[in-house]
């Protein structure tokens, strides 16, 4: 028989309240799919955040025929790390609302960043702060990665005597365009486990040193089907992008 798991436990993950410091983030609406765990009953619900019971029982009942027929009711409390959810209070109203498949619910959110931080959330650290700063959103699992971009992003301003808005528009439709060579040289396929973001960025470590090497600009197209040959799968098809250096 298949056991049952649990919802991902605070506790467990974190260390517990204890171990956070938070953001007061309001009430606001947020997707129910993105509540992944809970705070202090973590051992009640199986892992699609269904109460381990035989029969339902008349609080939950009655939380499902209200949300059925269109109450409002107070908002749930939780604790937001990264994108995801931690439930405080309002196991029940969780639950329903999976249960109808509902896409949101109104939650008083709680951002929080644990003082023990996983490789992880420092990233998330990094993507919000670059999100806060360019109100532009690209997934990394580097962690230098951020502030590369924000220095090209400050270069093309500086060199093209444009404001900082108008240097992120343009930096990032070249971006755009680069992760479109990417895809169509394939080399997000070579590393499945890299983001667009990722080999964006060590494409033009690759291009900086090769134009360093040559004396010249060598470009991102020709960068990239050079790094393309440099690092595609050989005889043991074996990877060694963790030997590529990183300008910091």
């Amino acid at each position: 028989m298949k056991r049952i798991g649990n919802i991902k436990s605070l506790q467990e993950e974190y260390g517990g309240i204890g171990y956070l410091r938070t953001r007061d983030l309001g009430v606001r609406a947020i997707e129910v799919n993105k509540i992944i765990g809970s705070v202090g009953r973590p051992q009640d619900l199986d892992e699609n955040f269904r109460f381990k019971w035989r029969k339902p029982t008349e609080r939950y009942l009655e939380i499902k025929k209200k949300m059925e027929n269109g109450e409002i009711l107070p908002p749930i409390d939780v604790y937001k790390i990264r994108d995801e959810y931690y439930v405080l209070d309002g196991h029940h109203r969780v639950a329903v609302a999976k249960e109808l498949r509902q896409n949101f619910i109104d939650a008083h959110v709680l951002q929080a960043y644990p003082l023990r931080p996983k490789k992880e959330d420092i990233i998330y650290s990094y993507r919000e702060s670059f999100r806060e700063k360019t109100g532009l959103d690209i997934e990394m699992t580097e962690i230098v990665g951020y502030e590369n971009f924000l220095r090209e992003i400050e270069d093309w301003a500086n060199k093209n005597d444009m404001s900082f808005e108008d240097a992120v528009a343009l930096w990032y439709k070249n971006f755009l365009d680069c992760c479109n060579l990417i895809k169509r040289e394939k080399l997000d396929r070579i590393f499945p486990d890299k983001t667009l973001g990722d080999l964006y960025l060590y494409v033009s470590t690759h291009k900086w040193y090769k134009s360093e090497e040559l004396g010249k600009d060598v470009g991102f197209k020709e960068a990239l089907k050079s790094f393309k040959e440099l690092y595609k799968p050989k005889r043991s098809g074996l990877r060694f992008l963790r030997w590529l250096p990183v300008r910091g």
